[in-house]
């Protein structure tokens, strides 16, 4: 047999070899990116916790590629996880769980967005929609209290590592400080994923829950402690509702646990058990609605209490809508309620 021959002969094997290759390659990505999630990558003993509270959730019927991507996703952050677990699988540790990394937020905020618009909206106007700039760069406060670490328990729960990795003083004075990483100052300090659990069991409070910092893993709202608060010796009644579990880990009293101290806004004095979402709407935590749903009609004394001075935005007032009561507005006694007439 001729040279030229045995040439044309291997260059035809090469060819069939590498086209049954990439058929392989495109079928199997195919395979994984389309399969029931369940019978391939999430079938791996690494995801089974995993993937057993997500078929509990209100998102079982919402493929696991929807928020993480598939095999055959344009996203490259999606793709670097997915390879990621995959190198883990055959040489990292069996017993070390899957944690959310920070790399994961910003994409999976993505799709928080796509199927929860209106949510997603009104999270925007709440000051809940902060960035990392606004929080860590405000002059105001650095001069009076430096970054510390506790500070990413509430804001930047999912930044991996600790403050000083984060922001730099750049003046003597520590009012002026600089991000270290300037990509990041347009990032969200407390995105969807910092109270809610994606992967909660369905009914479990709207998976509320709380992501530690320190943990870096989630806890749902049931299994928050509801806190103590006083107001001088006496214990204020805290209302059961779960979710404002969830809103007292960051808006919490000092550690005497008194009332109005810190950022604690622990309803007291005429709105003493209320949640904060009897006022507080979900996600835009806008409470302007909140008075027309009660008052007048259950006010005890008739007056139009939108024109009350309720700020909350001066801890000094007495009439602070928090902690208000009735002898702040009647101090020699709350008259009797008004007859109405025959």
């Amino acid at each position: 047999m001729k040279p030229g021959r045995w040439v044309r002969i291997l260059l035809g094997l090469g060819v069939y070899c590498a086209v049954f290759v990439v058929a392989c390659a495109v079928g199997g990505l195919g395979y994984f990116h389309f399969a029931d999630p369940r019978k391939s990558c999430a079938s791996c003993h690494e995801m089974t916790g995993v993937t057993s509270n997500w078929t509990l959730s209100a998102h079982s019927t919402v493929s696991c590629r929807a928020c993480h991507g598939g095999s055959l996703t344009l996203d490259v952050h999606a793709l670097r996880s997915h390879v990621d677990r995959i190198v883990r699988h055959f040489t990292g540790d069996p017993n070390k769980p899957v944690r959310l990394l920070a790399r994961h937020v910003l994409p999976l905020h993505g799709s928080c967005r796509q199927c929860h618009p209106q949510a997603f909206a009104d999270w925007q106007v709440s000051r809940h929609s902060t960035t990392y700039a606004r929080i860590f760069l405000d002059p105001n406060h650095n001069t009076t209290s430096s970054p510390t670490n506790d500070c990413l328990r509430c804001h930047g729960m999912f930044f991996e590592g600790d403050i000083s990795s984060l922001v730099a003083r750049t003046s003597a004075a520590g009012d002026s400080w600089a991000l270290k990483d300037v990509g990041r100052a347009v990032e969200p300090a407390i995105p969807c994923l910092a109270c809610h659990q994606v992967h909660a069991p369905a009914g479990d409070t709207r998976a509320a829950g709380l992501y530690d910092h320190r943990e870096r893993a989630h806890f749902s709202a049931y299994l928050l402690p509801t806190a103590s608060v006083f107001q001088g010796g006496r214990a204020v009644k805290v209302s059961k509702d779960a979710r404002q579990r969830v809103c007292m880990e960051c808006h919490a009293p000092s550690a005497a646990h008194q009332l109005a101290t810190s950022d604690d806004r622990t309803p007291a004095g005429v709105h003493e058990g209320l949640s904060c979402l009897d006022c507080h709407g979900a996600h835009a935590h806008s409470a302007t609605a909140s008075c027309s749903a009660c008052h007048p009609a259950d006010s005890h004394c008739g007056i139009e209490v939108q024109k009350m001075d309720t700020t909350y935005l001066s801890t000094a007032s007495r009439h602070n809508v928090h902690t208000v009561a009735c002898l702040d507005c009647h101090p020699q006694g709350v008259p009797a309620k008004a007859q109405p007439k025959l």
